[in-house]
């Protein structure tokens, strides 16, 4: 099957492309400036919708991801980096909903990126796909992009939403920057330690985003997280206790508010107890359910790479 995947240049994006190409099917990346990248999928842009070749490939059954969006931790949040955070999410899905409409048929599915940001601080409370929206910027965030995305008019298509976690994987994210300090025995607890991490290995992410798309029965909204999330505390350890480290520096909470501000308090000091109810009650298997294997893992393929 062909699967469009928008964003498919990123973290996630290419560890799903090659997730796809090894279970068989086609992944053609969409981009806005596809000239750009060299990359080993066929790449193509937001212009080429109306062309024959593209007309050619959409012509059977195929599906969509969007995985689009500027990165929410790269920079402190002004006025002006909100707005944009919001306003390059919902003009992407704009461009995404016309170069949708102008294939010969609709996506058999709609795979929509969200994040778990969507519930707010919700200390240690457990979480799941039926529990309320929370506040504070990240679920504002979430809100109004999921429910841009619900206006998207393709009726004959599934729409998925996937409230993605903190995506462990050697290539980017969260663990790269943990490891460091740990690396030069500076590593430790960030905040009260207390703060709920809701991860997920980034193998289980993409296999999790296939079975969305080739379940048929599957529908609205999933959250993409470890059936077991784990305070601050307990994944600074693991990570210590994975690199035969010390893990007895703390980084005060007055330290990352100063230098990160709103950004620095809401995606580190606070957290959410997420679980992914309805993955498993779709009978979803995880490979890593555990943060120490999931640990292990990563750092055993880091020291091959090497």
């Amino acid at each position: 099957m062909v699967i469009l995947v928008f964003g498919g240049t990123g973290l996630i994006g290419q560890e799903f492309c090659a997730h796809a190409l090894m279970n068989n099917h086609q992944p053609i990346v969409v981009s806005r400036f596809p000239e750009r990248y060299n990359i080993p999928y066929q790449i193509i842009g937001y212009a080429d919708a109306a062309k024959p070749p593209v007309q050619r490939m959409l012509s059977g059954e195929f599906a969509a991801v969007n995985l689009t969006g500027a990165n929410i931790a790269s920079k402190s949040w002004s006025d002006s980096r909100k707005k944009y955070l919001l306003e390059s999410r919902i003009d992407i899905l704009d461009r995404i909903e016309l170069f949708l409409q102008q294939a010969p048929q609709e996506p058999d599915a709609l795979l929509q990126s969200s994040a778990i940001g969507y519930y707010g601080n919700t200390g240690s409370k457990k979480i799941d796909e039926n529990s309320a929206p929370g506040s504070g910027f990240l679920s504002e965030l979430a809100q109004k992009w999921e429910e841009r995305f619900q206006k998207v008019e393709l009726e004959d298509t599934r729409k998925l939403i996937m409230r993605t976690g903190i995506v462990l994987s050697n290539n980017g994210g969260m663990l790269p920057k943990v490891l460091k300090p740990f690396k030069l025995f500076a590593g430790g607890v960030i905040g009260s330690g207390k703060q709920y991490v809701s991860w997920v290995h980034i193998q289980d992410q993409v296999r999790a985003m296939m079975h969305l798309i080739e379940d048929k029965y599957t529908h609205g909204v999933y959250n993409l997280t470890a059936p077991e999330p784990v305070t601050m505390k307990t994944f600074t350890k693991a990570v210590g206790k994975t690199l035969r480290r010390p893990a007895f520096f703390k980084v005060p909470s007055f330290v990352i508010k100063a230098m990160y501000g709103q950004m620095g308090k809401e995606t580190i000091l606070e957290g959410t107890r997420v679980y992914p109810k309805r993955l498993q009650d779709y009978e979803f298997e995880f490979i890593f359910t555990d943060v120490n294997l999931a640990l292990k893992n990563l750092l055993i393929k880091q020291k091959k790479q090497k």
